[in-house]
């Protein structure tokens, strides 16, 4: 059925709600100036949502350990506690959820895995969490090479079913996200060299509405030409525009060899040079291509007990189906480093998977091994962040933000997924250290963005980038988006203040 002019102007006309106006403040001003909701209206809301989930009321919590943990994710970025979390079972459940917000001009905040680096599922000023934990649908369409997903279900959880059938979902971060939060960040990984982003690897969505109305974004085709690509609108929006509740997805043959190692560098232009000549090269079996800085290498060596030396390092991955084909590739690279001042003494391979783990276990482990190697009792906090740049300026950047951050006295572990220009930055602090840490972010974008970069590659902006963003689009581009913002969410509840700035936002945000 289509929806009549009419009701397309009931939906646009409805009486907005009134601003809060904690929610256009910065997070760190939120902290401490969250909207208590008036214990009866919270009772009408709990009762509200409990109806919207067949009255199933473990669905629906205002305290205990569901909204202690919906009151943060990975970052840095300061808790709040939201009025109630909400787990719905299906998406008409979630329609239901969105319609008993609306009506109670409740602001929505979803929430996957909680995994984000950027404040983006915590609700600022309050709110009403949706969390998609209970969405579950896993469905293999092996013809097709795609699967149907519910949002709450995880990346490793996908792969595992995906395992007996020889395949793999490709994107692969170093976490384990949920789907519904790849898609709505725009997350990538480590294996964007051969399989791409998220983006490219999403067929189709099931989204709910900011009106509480369930819509396909196009048909589970691998290709089409008919309307608006509205699924890659939704990539990205970060629970904005909607809320994203079944994925499908490519999959792809799981090649059944792994090989590969390490390169170590005496600086990062010559680590870089290597992957801008390697990429030209472009060798068939080269999956993954990731360098890790040299306090990168000092602090995975202190908790992993490794003894790399502490330089510039690449580690790479090679997958296919011919053993001699995997180390002829590797030799590939190798031989590109010694032109470029690799060290062919250090140069480390490993022919199979299991010693190939034990090689990557360095890089996978860097934030834990952030959080703990400078030995504070407790251990640190960690800032993390990402840029994105060009791949010829990715070594200035990285270089720039070591300078930046001896100047300031501070630990940057940097590893990046080299082959794509995006580098994330790791900073172990105490609190005493947060503006130090926040001084260090500033310079980090503000290079980023001269270098023709962005600012998130791929963690997305939240409630943490969103000025950096706007530096980045300029006042044209930031308009459209919020024209697009406007015209889907008119009452400007789904997730407010994350993404674009609220038109009466404080000049802190």
């Amino acid at each position: 059925q289509f929806r009549s002019d009419s009701d397309t102007a009931r939906h646009a006309s409805a009486e907005p709600a009134p601003r809060l106006a904690v929610v256009t403040m910065s997070p760190h001003e939120l902290e401490t100036k969250r909207v208590e909701l008036p214990p009866e209206q919270l009772a009408a809301l709990v009762k509200a949502l409990t109806a919207a989930c067949g009255g199933d009321a473990d669905a629906v919590a205002v305290d205990g350990d569901a909204v202690e943990d919906a009151s943060k994710d990975m970052s840095f970025h300061p808790p709040c506690r939201p009025w109630a979390v909400v787990r719905p079972r299906t998406p008409e459940d979630v329609a239901a959820v969105v319609r008993a917000c609306v009506a109670a001009r409740a602001p929505m905040v979803p929430r996957g895995a909680g995994s984000g680096l950027e404040g983006g599922c915590v609700a600022y000023g309050g709110g009403v969490v949706i969390s998609t934990e209970r969405l579950r649908r896993l469905e293999i369409l092996e013809n097709e090479m795609m699967a149907v997903v519910g949002a709450g279900v995880y990346k490793e959880e996908l792969n595992k079913a995906l395992a007996p059938y020889g395949m793999l979902f490709g994107p692969d971060p170093s976490s384990n996200p949920s789907l519904g939060g790849m898609a709505s960040t725009g997350s990538s990984g480590m294996t964007t060299l051969r399989y791409g982003t998220t983006k490219e690897n999403i067929v189709s969505l099931l989204v709910v509405t900011p009106q509480g109305d369930i819509f396909q974004t196009r048909r589970p085709v691998r290709k089409s030409s008919s309307g608006y690509e509205l699924t890659q609108l939704y990539m990205g929006s970060e629970g904005t525009l909607g809320i994203i509740c079944e994925l499908t997805v490519k999959v792809r043959k799981q090649p059944p060899l792994r090989s590969g190692g390490l390169v170590p560098f005496n600086g990062v232009k010559d680590a870089v040079s290597t992957v801008v000549a390697a990429l030209r090269a472009d060798p068939a079996s080269l999956l993954r291509c990731e360098l890790l800085n040299g306090e990168g290498v000092e602090c995975t060596n202190a908790i992993y007990k490794t003894s790399l030396r502490c330089c510039p390092t690449l580690f790479l991955e090679m997958r296919g189906s011919d053993a001699a084909q995997l180390q002829k590739d590797f030799d590939t690279v190798t031989q590109l480093a010694l032109a470029n001042g690799g060290n062919k003494e250090e140069i480390m391979y490993a022919s199979d998977g299991d010693k190939l783990d034990e090689v990557w276990e360095a890089r996978r482990g860097c934030y834990l091994a952030s959080m703990r190697y400078r030995g504070n009792k407790g251990g640190d906090k960690v800032f993390v962040s990402d840029v994105c740049t060009p791949i010829s300026r990715v070594a200035e950047c990285v270089a720039g933000a070591e300078e930046d951050g001896r100047k300031l006295g501070l630990k940057v572990v940097i590893c990046a997924h080299i082959a794509d220009g995006n580098f994330h930055c790791m900073i172990p602090y105490q609190l005493q250290e947060q503006n130090t840490v926040r001084e260090f972010e500033g310079m980090l974008v503000a290079r980023a963005l001269a270098c023709n970069g962005t600012v998130t590659g791929e963690h997305g902006v939240g409630v943490g980038k969103v000025l950096h963003s706007c530096k980045e689009h300029g006042e044209v581009h930031v308009a459209v988006q919020q024209a697009v913002k406007k015209a889907l969410d008119p009452l400007g509840l789904m997730n407010p203040g994350k993404v674009l700035p609220l038109a009466n936002a404080s000049a802190k945000l």
